[in-house]
């Protein structure tokens, strides 16, 4: 009997030729993977590279002039410092959610074992769908991802 999954996650533009980062666990095992941008475009991705270990994979859109997100200096965050997580919350479209850096330097065991490490967590409400979003400080610029 054939069988099919499907799940949803986040994403941000990091150049403006349309290669994207996401969690690896959003694409991992995927035959096919589906980007919608906040203009309501929808693009096929390729998956350019997985990181399970960090969680991280960069997947790539054939687009052009896209609006690349500005990165920032995590190393210094502060706690008490304000963010905000962008993300598509239980599927239900964009959303941003303020919070604030809780603690720094955070070491979380995962499902499969493995444990990751240098975590920021955040009092920001992060809900199944955030996965792969960026964590933005008050300037504008990615510090991390959800």
């Amino acid at each position: 009997q054939p069988f099919t999954q499907e799940g949803a996650g986040s994403g941000w533009i990091i150049d403006e030729t349309g290669i994207i980062v996401t969690n690896s666990h959003v694409v991992e095992g995927a035959e096919s993977v589906t980007v919608t941008l906040s203009d309501d475009r929808v693009f096929t991705a390729e998956i350019i590279k997985t990181d399970p270990r960090d969680d991280l994979a960069i997947i790539k859109i054939n687009a052009e002039k896209l609006l690349a997100a500005t990165i920032g200096d995590a190393s210094k965050l502060k706690v008490g410092d304000w963010l905000v997580a962008i993300g598509n919350p239980l599927g239900l479209g964009i959303s941003a959610k303020e919070g604030i850096v809780s603690r720094l330097g955070v070491s979380v065991s995962v499902s499969s074992g493995q444990t990751l490490y240098d975590l920021i967590e955040t009092s920001a409400a992060i809900n199944p769908g955030n996965s792969g979003g960026p964590l933005v400080n008050m300037a504008g610029e990615v510090i991390g991802i959800t």
